[in-house]
């Protein structure tokens, strides 16, 4: 088992996300959003491992603001994802080097960095949907607490 660090960076009305085309072996494509982040290396605390990745996949800089949840992903990926909630601190979107954007012989298919605005992140292919559920209903809690 392994640990990931993810950012949840709100910008816009919106958050983040890693947009994932994948061909799948029977030549059929899968077509998803996740939270950028990733695999910690030995000997990283939390924050260094976030920052690294986020660095790295979107190349930009976040304060993070809070953790937000530890995610047993055990049966899908043999992981515990934890999401932070950050924002966008510096740097310009889409500009990461990491070896997911550069060596597309390894990683294939596409990792575009997309704002998708809270109202619309219901309609998106979230994974993992446990993750897209809560931040549905965060953003319905923020929301309805601005209509106060």
């Amino acid at each position: 088992m392994h640990i990931s660090v993810r950012g949840i960076v709100e910008k816009d009305d919106g958050i983040i996300l890693i947009h994932r085309i994948k061909p799948r072996e029977d030549g059929t494509l899968r077509d998803y959003f996740v939270v950028p982040g990733g695999k910690q290396e030995e000997g990283e605390s939390n924050l260094e491992t976030l920052n690294r990745e986020i660095e790295e996949e979107l190349g930009i800089t976040v304060d993070v603001k809070e953790k937000l949840i530890e995610y047993d992903d055990q049966a899908y990926n043999d992981s515990i994802q934890i999401f932070y909630i950050c924002t966008h601190k510096d740097g310009i979107i889409g500009t990461g080097n990491g070896p997911e954007m550069t060596n597309k012989n390894e990683y294939k298919g596409t990792f575009e960095p997309v704002v998708v605005k809270y109202e619309e992140l219901k309609n998106v292919n979230l994974v993992p949907e446990a993750i897209k559920d809560l931040l549905v209903e965060r953003y319905e809690a923020i929301k309805n607490e601005k209509k106060l």
